[in-house]
């Protein structure tokens, strides 16, 4: 089921299916999220939880293997509407029969869109139904146009983050041809992709996540870019498929839950 929230600025659409976001059109019609096609990549926007990357085989747990897809299962579970407004909506899932079969943990995972202004915020809830502490990572996938505009080109566009130490990433297809691209330790976990000569496209904040990969399908030239917000294990630990070892592993006491946000918005 599709489900549609609007403000004057602003309007988005996302689904129960995964949760995931489809669409964030300004109040003129300007669409910014990617529209899946399958010669490119299927998605628009799948949410990361409870693993990031890739898994070879399983994922070991406190030394016992689970089959955890890759980049988790949320974005393939069916989520319920538990409130809704004009401006937001929030969605919620739980264990299954499955989940059960592949994560030991009895967990609530929420997501939460909301317009506010012209910027699209979403929250990431986890809540630890059990007693033992629960291990997790979570992260987000949504994909950006790029180029934005008709006549641009996705070299034109370039990565400019709020750390001043930090030069602009200008873009090149080739510096993809290994898998995302990793930022970690950046103080003000903002950043934008903007085209170098307008300075316009989309600003992106991600204050609860300690890193951001960006990503391209290898050798495609498809005309988006991702921005994920992460706390997982980073590119280099994807052979390591222990989750307790996993870099940024998140675990969270009995009975508690956590909240991670990121935001978007045209600049």
């Amino acid at each position: 089921m599709k489900i549609s929230i609007r403000n004057e600025h602003a309007s988005a659409v996302c689904q129960t299916h995964g949760a995931e976001l489809l669409s964030y059109r300004t109040a003129a019609g300007k669409e910014y999220l990617w529209q899946k096609d399958p010669a490119y990549w299927a998605k628009t926007s799948p949410v990361l939880f409870p693993y990031i990357g890739a898994v070879p085989e399983t994922v070991t747990i406190h030394g016992k293997a689970y089959a955890i897809p890759r980049h988790g299962f949320v974005k393939d579970a069916d989520f319920e509407v538990t409130e809704q407004g004009e401006d937001y909506v929030v969605l919620s899932t739980g264990v299954s029969a499955f989940t059960a079969s592949v994560y030991p943990y009895d967990f609530r995972f929420t997501v939460t869109f909301r317009l506010e202004g012209a910027a699209l915020s979403a929250v990431y809830g986890v809540s630890n139904l059990g007693a033992e502490e629960m291990p997790f990572l979570v992260g987000g996938h949504p994909a950006f146009f790029c180029p934005m505009e008709e006549g641009e080109h996705f070299t034109e566009y370039m990565l400019r983050f709020e750390d001043e130490d930090v030069p602009d990433l200008h873009l090149a297809y080739p510096m993809f041809d290994n898998d995302a691209i990793l930022y970690e330790d950046l103080k003000r976990r903002s950043v934008r992709l903007i085209h170098q000569d307008t300075l316009k496209g989309v600003r992106f904040d991600f204050p609860d996540y300690p890193s951001a990969a960006f990503w391209t399908p290898i050798k495609k030239d498809a005309p988006f870019l991702c921005i994920e917000p992460w706390c997982g294990g980073t590119m280099d630990q994807v052979s390591n498929t222990n989750l307790l070892e996993k870099k940024y592993v998140q675990t969270l006491p009995g009975g508690q839950s956590r909240d991670y946000l990121f935001r978007f918005e045209p600049c």
